[in-house]
């Protein structure tokens, strides 16, 4: 009998792996939970008892994709995981080119700065650059938040394909049913328009989001946003525009040498 079976709804049902799915379960329950959770927790966050997910989280923890808080009975995934995606050919490469010019960047405004990726309606920082001055703001590679509070999330929204945009909206209305679409898209199309973000950070009181989009233009749509959490400093007394155009030409080199790789 041939294996060459043509790939069909029906044949995809058929073929399960019990064991596989309960350990994607847990690890997308934990992703989505801001706190770390209990056995008893996890169990009821995918529907299974105790019993039946304590090999399944031990197995996790002993392969480094979650870990056991220290004198706790809690747990939270790592960023295995995240360092696992970063190894993708196209995420290396994106890495490597943007690294140059966001060190750049630092160089010449001294200000910190981050690449950001869209990863389902979040953000994720996949690279940064500190501060060249002794006073500076910056956000570790890993860290996450919803991308309707970011100004990188905002970016990279705003710089995003319609039809790609739609289903973000659809994804976002699941996980919040009030969220004021109507808002957002006219927020999107203003950053559009200014071909940038500047608003105040949806996270830290005091920051301003500076953030350009790093495009594809084989896809015709952002891949990254190029961010600096801008906070006026005595040390170095630059304005939110001078900043924005040393980003802008940044973002705008890195889109150029992505878009031949």
């Amino acid at each position: 009998m041939s294996a060459d079976l043509p790939d069909t709804p029906d044949r995809e049902r058929r073929y399960s792996a019990p064991a596989l799915e309960k350990g994607l379960d847990i690890l997308e329950f934990l992703s989505e939970c801001r706190d770390p959770q209990s056995l008893q927790q996890i169990g009821d966050g995918v529907g299974r008892t105790k019993g039946e997910i304590f090999r399944m989280v031990s197995v996790l923890a002993q392969r480094g994709y979650i870990e056991r808080l220290e004198g706790d009975d809690r747990f939270r995934v790592t960023d295995r995981l995240f360092r696992l995606g970063m190894n993708r050919p196209v995420n290396r490469s994106l890495i490597e080119i943007a690294l140059p010019f966001m060190n750049a960047f630092a160089e010449k405004t001294g200000y910190s700065c981050h690449l950001a990726v869209m990863s389902g309606t979040q953000i994720a920082v996949v690279a940064r650059v500190e501060s060249t001055s002794h006073i500076g703001f910056t956000v570790r590679i890993g860290y996450r938040q919803p991308l309707v509070l970011t100004g990188s999330g905002h970016c990279l929204m705003a710089f995003i394909g319609a039809r790609r945009r739609h289903g973000l909206y659809e994804e976002l209305r699941r996980e919040d049913p009030w969220i004021d679409l109507d808002a957002l898209d006219r927020n999107l199309d203003a950053v559009r328009a200014a071909g940038h973000v500047a608003r105040p950070s949806g996270i830290t009181e005091a920051v301003v989001d500076l953030s350009c989009p790093v495009i594809d233009r084989r896809e015709g749509g952002a891949v990254a946003a190029l961010t600096c959490p801008y906070l006026r400093t005595r040390q170095v007394p630059k304005e939110p525009a001078e900043i924005l155009a040393a980003l802008d030409e940044a973002s705008r080199r890195i889109s150029e040498i992505f878009s031949l790789d």
